[in-house]
């Protein structure tokens, strides 16, 4: 991507709003965004009627579910409306697009390392974890004790 990409959304003439990363481009006269990793974020609302309460949740999911490139053009004369997203939007994106890349048809290893909050593998913490093991104090060969 280029220098000025951004992460924004975009509402479409087709009514779709899209979260993604974005970069402006001219080409020959043509004005486009290069969309990268672009996703939909639908709202459900279930009634529990016994409760008397609402229960609302997001479904993030890929825009082309079908899709095996990342990046897409979309014109600008199909776009109705850009906004940047802040801080915190930028971190919902990047939450989102993990959950909708693991439940996209077409399936891509999501790196651990690159997204927030990893920890290590369960290998290593395997390891770990019984070398701690080896070494406490309460550790004896009778099992009864």
């Amino acid at each position: 991507m280029t220098d000025d990409t951004f992460y924004a959304t975009l509402k479409l003439v087709t009514g779709e709003e899209l979260l993604a990363e974005v970069s402006p481009c001219d080409e020959s006269d043509e004005q486009f965004f290069l969309v990268s990793n672009p996703i939909v974020i639908a709202e459900t609302t279930n009634i529990d009627y016994q409760k008397g309460v609402a229960i609302s949740g997001l479904i993030p999911k890929k825009w082309m579910l079908y899709s095996s490139d990342d990046m897409t053009i979309i014109y600008k004369s199909h776009v109705v409306s850009v906004s940047e997203l802040d801080k915190f939007g930028v971190e919902f994106y990047n939450q989102a697009l993990i959950a909708a890349k693991l439940s996209s048809p077409i399936k891509r290893k999501v790196d651990s390392k690159d997204n927030l909050g990893y920890v290590g593998t369960t290998k290593e913490y395997r390891k770990e974890l019984e070398r701690m093991y080896q070494m406490s104090m309460d550790v004896t060969d009778d099992p009864l004790s």
